[in-house]
């Protein structure tokens, strides 16, 4: 009997998740030659270095 509520708990999630997948894809097919620049430069905003 508790369908709608279990949907619409989980749909506010999977939406979330699929539009930072889409946000990863289309940076990684925007930034495909500059791939290890940009590696590089995330290891050092999150390494702190």
């Amino acid at each position: 009997m508790k369908k709608k509520g279990v949907i619409s708990e989980y749909l506010p999630w999977l939406l979330i998740g699929l539009i930072i997948l889409a946000i990863i894809m289309i940076s990684i097919f925007l930034l495909r030659g500059k791939g290890f620049e940009f590696i590089d430069r995330i290891k050092e905003i999150f390494g702190g270095r």
